[in-house]
């Protein structure tokens, strides 16, 4: 049996796990929230916030209404829901002003939903 060429092997190992590392990359850069949002789709993640491992907090437009919820591995809570504008600054979608007059901090805590 021939030598193995133990460099040339190792870098070719090394060059094809780069291949894949950037192409794993790319695919997850490419399935971002923006670019697969189109138009006429009546839900939309518009933020995520990661909280911890399996711990996480989105806002969420569905149809005329933003609902801020809170996700994790055994199930999804509601902790706050108001109608919005449909258009604000940048074409974002913003809170109407009619809802801007929330519960106050310690009734949110305390556990007040509004929906």
């Amino acid at each position: 049996m021939a030598a193995m060429d133990w460099p040339r092997f190792v870098l070719s190992t090394v060059f094809v796990l780069g291949l894949m590392a950037a192409l794993l990359w790319w695919l997850k850069r490419r399935q971002s929230p923006w670019s697969t949002q189109a138009q006429g789709r009546r839900i939309q993640i518009l933020e995520t916030q990661p909280l911890g491992l399996k711990h996480k907090m989105m806002l969420v437009q569905v149809d005329q209404q933003m609902v801020l919820v809170s996700a994790n591995a055994h199930d999804i809570r509601t902790l706050h829901a108001w109608p919005c504008a449909t258009n604000g600054p940048e074409g974002l979608p913003t809170p109407a002003p009619s809802a801007v007059a929330a519960a106050s901090l310690s009734e949110f805590i305390a556990g007040g939903r509004s929906s």
